[in-house]
């Protein structure tokens, strides 16, 4: 049903346009970059580094996504249907919200001579995109926010003959990456500290204690709430104890539900990936157990998208596995990711406390 689909696009687009190719000599190259939702300071950094790249190399660049009440495949389907009946786009950098929904559109416009280039969420399927630019590798991600929860933990008792049960706010269950750091975080547990345990089922980022809420903020914070209403002290296994949100809606969510506690405010330790104008405030409340917050530098994620993409149009980089990258950024390197895709790595995990936290602008 997918390749006929993408065979009865291919077919309606190609009478509007004979395909884009590469930027005529002298004509700047047009690219479009598809966020998952627009209107949230995650994609709002990542747009700003992106248009920065776009002035420095002379880029005609056009930004749009869906509203983040209606961050679906569906919408996203719809704006790169409508780039590609344009027939003037040379490459598509594209955050898919359903990993596996998207494919057809990709393949498809990879047919019309587009390049397609994945950043902050991949797709399963490495022929429907040329690489990913990967923000962070898994398990540092996974191996920063676990040692965060886990020294948190151990000031509470839990530790080696003392278990304790951590759970994830992660995003749609359609998403690639969050379901790559979720797998990475119980696999970090297991591998290093094995008293933390994470019930999921055999996928190993889904299941009891993983919870799917998308990009709807209400939708976070009702996981939120909800995960924050089940956790405590208690070491037995019948409350959460740690709580990592793998969303930029779901962390600074679990730090609000803590702080809207009516009456005895649980004992949980919580972090997760967000920027750090999400966390600032509550980082900087003492009361709030949100002590550390992980990311990367969203600005230079945007940067080496669009950098990249050009870098590729061009011809002068070659995206094959131990290659390398002269970035504006510095070297990047090309690698084989998670799930068997090509990666390009924009750099380590970003941790930022109390110290830190106020010296970012997104």
């Amino acid at each position: 049903m997918r390749k006929f689909l993408a065979l009865a696009l291919i077919a309606t687009l190609a009478l509007s346009t004979l395909g884009a190719a590469f930027a005529e000599e002298g004509k700047p190259y047009k690219i479009g970059m598809l966020p998952q939702f627009i209107g949230e300071n995650y994609f709002d950094g990542c747009r700003a580094g992106a248009e920065s790249a776009a002035k420095d190399f002379g880029v005609n660049f056009v930004y749009d996504g869906p509203n983040q009440s209606e961050a679906t495949n569906a919408k996203q389907v719809e704006i790169l249907t409508g780039w590609m009946a344009a027939g003037d786009f040379d490459a598509f950098i594209v955050s898919p919200c359903d990993s596996e929904g998207i494919l057809p559109t990709l393949y498809a416009a990879q047919e019309m001579g587009i390049a397609v280039i994945t950043f902050d969420s991949d797709t399963p399927d490495m022929n429907a995109r040329t690489f990913f630019v990967n923000q962070a590798p898994a398990d540092a991600l996974a191996e920063a926010m676990v040692t965060i929860v886990a020294e948190d933990l151990a000031k509470h008792g839990f530790g080696e003959g003392v278990g304790a049960r951590l759970a994830m706010i992660s995003s749609s269950g359609l998403d690639q990456n969050a379901n790559a750091w979720a797998l990475a975080v119980k696999n970090y547990c297991a591998a290093n500290f094995p008293w933390i345990t994470v019930n999921t089922d055999e996928t190993g980022y889904l299941g009891p204690d993983i919870w799917t809420p998308g990009s709807d903020e209400s939708a976070a914070q009702a996981a939120a709430n909800e995960t924050i209403a089940l956790s405590g002290d208690a070491k037995d296994g019948s409350e959460i104890n740690a709580i990592i949100g793998l969303s930029s809606m779901a962390t600074p969510a679990l730090a609000a539900a803590w702080n809207a506690t009516v009456g005895q405010k649980p004992v949980v330790s919580i972090t997760g990936l967000a920027t750090p104008m999400a966390l600032v405030d509550y980082i900087l409340d003492e009361e709030n157990p949100m002590k550390y917050g992980v990311l990367w530098d969203v600005n230079d994620l945007g940067y080496l998208s669009v950098e990249s993409t050009v870098a590729y149009l061009d011809g002068t980089i070659e995206p094959v596995a131990g290659n390398t990258f002269e970035s504006s950024l510095g070297t990047k390197q090309f690698a084989i990711g998670v799930f068997g895709g090509l990666d390009l790595l924009l750099g380590d995990a970003l941790i930022f406390g109390a110290d830190t936290v106020e010296d970012y602008d997104y």
